[in-house]
């Protein structure tokens, strides 16, 4: 049966002399992490899962020079997966009353803070359950203390002490999740903190996790509501972004994060040897490191969002053009991809997105030459008028063959996907100069479609049709819609093509 033991009063010096290290590596039944200080006693955490370790307590003690400690344990609730998502857990809470923990943390006095039990006496009389503790413990950390990018997880440079942490108000990734694991032992909410491997602002999917790598990330599980359930303390808090500027803003996402989703970018493994656990992964069907670095990286709003792709891996690997379809559970306003080469050329003109229905968007890519693309989709959410469109996820596009003559796509206005269009021809963004072209679209919403001032026909399945002329070189032609069958209906742009 899996135990945390709790090792006290021990000397750090004789740490290397300890003969419990022969027992956990060389019997294989356990791990041991780095000391960290409670207060005035230094401490270390080992998790025996030896099938010899029974259900009564764990006894023994440290011996070195003229030193000993004393070990003491305590069962581990039994790792499985959880019996409930986080919005079932959350929908039988009083929400009005984590607005007010919420709000009690954000105003805590600064003499409160001088020290963990302090902190946590101050923000405990708000709380009355576990995850209560726990809420309030996540949003004091994540409003207060900031980020310091740290991008080993042996870096000296800074201490993850919780004492040091609440004096500076600034760590990296370690001392988020060692601060929290303190503040919730102090609560009595059971806590492990984890390390592994995580998809942060650097990540490249061209270069792969591996078991000789060391661990980039730490972050936290705390059992309530008779689950084990995940916490990231350092992401709840903010984002760094590509170039590693971090910038602070709440992310509810990261309080007890389903397990389904924060395996998308937290792969747990141990910190000495990178020993895989798959049992912290809280999966029926734990994943292989290969398995996680073939999986794209989704951003906080595509879980939410409950996106289903086509593609789920970060490299695509194609021949002259790529279709991807995007599948929401929740109403898209509209989706926008933009493309560009590793070099951050904008590469946009070869790559349009079309609406199938309601929740259904595909886009396709036709890049100009053989080579490495960066494509990056974006969505809004419907009825959301003020907030730009929120970036999903990216993908690595590798072409290796195109068209002897690949030409750019139409430019495509947002009404398009509002009215779920597809446009059959033509298919490139330039047409030629004082030429007859045949337009020709679909969309079951339209019922007046004009090219310019030129109405087009709509046979009995929703097609519009009809041919142009195109003017002189240098303008341009435009395809509007409108749901109106008024003649002075409001039309609205759809496409718009390029004379040459």
């Amino acid at each position: 049966m899996a135990k945390i033991v709790f090792i006290e009063t021990i000397p750090p010096c004789i740490f290397p002399h300890c003969p419990l290290y022969d027992l956990i590596f060389h019997q294989n039944i356990g791990q041991l992490h780095k000391p960290t200080r409670m207060g005035n006693s230094p401490t270390v955490e080992v998790y025996l899962t030896s099938d010899d370790v029974v259900s009564g307590d764990v006894v023994g003690f440290f011996c070195g020079p003229g030193n000993q400690g004393r070990i003491r344990s305590k069962p581990v609730p039994n790792l499985k997966v959880p019996g409930f998502k986080k919005k079932d857990i959350l929908a039988d809470k009083d929400l009005e009353k984590f607005g007010e923990i919420d709000e009690h943390a954000l105003h805590t006095p600064s003499n409160a803070a001088s020290s963990v039990k302090s902190l946590v006496n101050y923000l405990a009389p708000m709380t009355a359950t576990d995850v209560e503790k726990v809420r309030a413990i996540y949003r004091w950390i994540t409003a207060n203390i900031s980020h310091e990018a740290s991008h080993s997880m042996d870096d000296d440079s800074m201490t993850s002490e919780p004492s040091t942490v609440l004096g500076r108000r600034c760590t990296h990734a370690d001392g988020y999740a060692t601060l929290f694991a303190a503040m919730c032992k102090s609560a009595g909410v059971p806590v492990v903190t984890l390390s592994g491997f995580a998809k942060r602002f650097d990540y490249d999917p061209e270069i792969p996790f591996t078991s000789r790598d060391k661990p980039n990330h730490s972050w936290n599980a705390v059992f309530v509501e008779e689950d084990w359930r995940f916490v990231d303390c350092c992401w709840g808090a903010g984002r760094e972004d590509e170039a590693g500027r971090w910038t602070p803003k709440f992310e509810e996402f990261w309080f007890l994060t389903d397990p389904d989703k924060f395996i998308n970018d937290h792969y747990p493994c141990m910190s000495t040897d990178t020993k895989i656990i798959t049992n912290w992964q809280l999966m029926k069907q734990p994943i292989s490191l290969d398995e996680f670095n073939k999986t794209v990286r989704l951003e906080e709003v595509c879980k939410e969002w409950g996106i289903e792709l086509s593609y789920t891996e970060p490299i695509l690997i194609f021949r002259k053009e790529i279709h991807i379809t995007l599948a929401a559970s929740v109403l898209l306003r509209n989706v926008i991809a933009t493309l560009e080469t590793v070099d951050r050329v904008s590469m946009d003109e070869y790559t349009v997105v079309y609406r199938f229905d309601t929740l259904t968007f595909s886009i396709q890519c036709r890049p100009p030459s053989p080579g490495t693309y960066v494509l990056k989709i974006f969505g809004k959410r419907d009825g959301v008028q003020s907030e730009r469109p929120k970036l999903l996820l990216r993908y690595n596009l590798k072409c290796t063959d195109c068209n002897n003559y690949v030409k750019s796509l139409p430019y495509v206005y947002t009404h398009a996907q509002t009215y779920q269009c597809t446009l059959h021809e033509p298919n490139s963004r330039e047409l030629p100069s004082k030429s007859e072209v045949r337009i020709r679209l679909s969309s079951s919403h339209l019922r007046q479609v004009n090219v310019e001032d030129i109405p087009l026909e709509c046979d009995e399945n929703g097609t519009w049709e009809g041919v142009v002329m195109t003017p002189q070189a240098g303008e341009t032609i435009v395809i509007f819609g409108s749901t109106s069958d008024e003649l002075q209906g409001r039309f609205n742009s759809l496409y718009k093509f390029f004379i040459v």
